[in-house]
């Protein structure tokens, strides 16, 4: 069973700055967060503020990027951390290269991608599985409306950004919970975007309470399956699959504007586990049920699982194996 050894402060937002969410690792295992700064998220200024934190919750590095940064992630194959800008409209992405601490110009999107007073969709997350990219896509109003999509530029894209849909509005899919399949998805409203480790994508539908699961992303095999959550439940956030029974979780409270960093044990790896209200729970995809584990964390946004010694995130070889290192954040050092 699943328990709590220990539970802190990691770290709290810098003066100025405010609202963390989106949690990742980097290179030598720092943890990065960004703080949204309550900036608008459609392209209408403001800046949000990234920090680079050691694993002892020292500030490293800290930047300064403009619009609403809510997707931050850390691409295992090259270290850089992305940056999407703006998810509800006027998107663009930006690169952080730990290495020399620089930032990119902000790439933009190709058509149909709409910029300027029509733009009323953008991208939220990123996940990656090996050098193949996939992005959530906000906004849907009609079926066949994409809600997630793969880069065709790659992982190390330069020029206009180029998309090709994965999955659509309207798309159906395997109820979890009944069994019924070529049920439509609950996808109204795409948010996170997460890789788990064989290789899935999760997608959460924050308005929809629910989380879909793309098998075989992008390819001739792709299926999708999912799961709702109880009725009168909290709005969901990010979701994981721990590649370990036992590790730390980092969570954002956007509320408390601070980040709290839970040791945990006796994890079940064929379980979820998902920032919801104000608590981290343990989600059974067999019967649905909600489990509490890490409790007062106000406004729980953002989450990242290391697992302990950081080994259990790789093949059982040795050799890197990209999902799973997507799933807890990883860079290869």
């Amino acid at each position: 069973m699943a328990s709590v050894e220990s539970q802190s402060i990691f770290a709290v937002a810098p003066s100025g700055s405010s609202s963390p969410d989106s949690i990742t690792r980097g290179v030598g295992g720092s943890i990065w967060v960004e703080y949204g700064n309550g900036t608008s998220s459609t392209g209408q200024g403001g800046t949000s503020t990234i920090v680079q934190y050691s694993k002892l919750g020292d500030v490293q590095n800290t930047y300064e990027l403009s619009g609403e940064v809510d997707g931050l992630k850390a691409d295992p194959a090259t270290g850089n951390v992305w940056a999407l800008h703006n998810q509800d409209a006027n998107s663009t992405l930006s690169f952080i290269n730990p290495a020399t601490n620089q930032t990119s110009a902000e790439l933009t999107y190709g058509a149909p991608y709409v910029y300027g007073t029509g733009s009323s969709r953008g991208y939220d997350d990123v996940a990656f599985d090996g050098r193949k990219v996939f992005l959530s896509y906000t906004n849907p109003a009609n079926p066949g409306d994409p809600v997630v999509q793969q880069l065709l530029n790659g992982n190390a894209p330069f020029g206009t950004l180029q998309t090709r849909d994965i999955l659509r509005l309207g798309d159906t899919g395997t109820n979890l919970l009944t069994g019924e399949t070529n049920q439509p998805l609950p996808v109204t409203d795409p948010d996170s975007l997460k890789t788990l480790p064989d290789g899935s994508l999760i997608l959460t539908g924050e308005g929809d309470k629910a989380f879909t699961i793309i098998h075989d992303p992008g390819t001739t095999s792709q299926s999708a399956s999912f799961i709702t959550l109880p009725s009168g439940s909290a709005s969901p956030d990010d979701a994981v699959m721990p590649t370990a029974s036992d590790g730390t979780f980092y969570v954002s409270a956007g509320t408390d504007n601070d980040v709290v960093k839970a040791s945990v044990t006796g994890l079940n790896t064929n379980d979820l586990y998902a920032s919801i209200g104000n608590s981290v729970d343990e989600i059974d995809l067999t019967t649905g049920a909600l489990t509490p584990l890490i409790t007062g964390v106000n406004g729980a946004h953002g989450l990242l699982f290391v697992p302990s010694g950081g080994s259990a995130a790789y093949g059982g070889s040795g050799t890197p194996n990209p999902a799973q290192a997507a799933l807890a954040g990883l860079v290869p050092s």
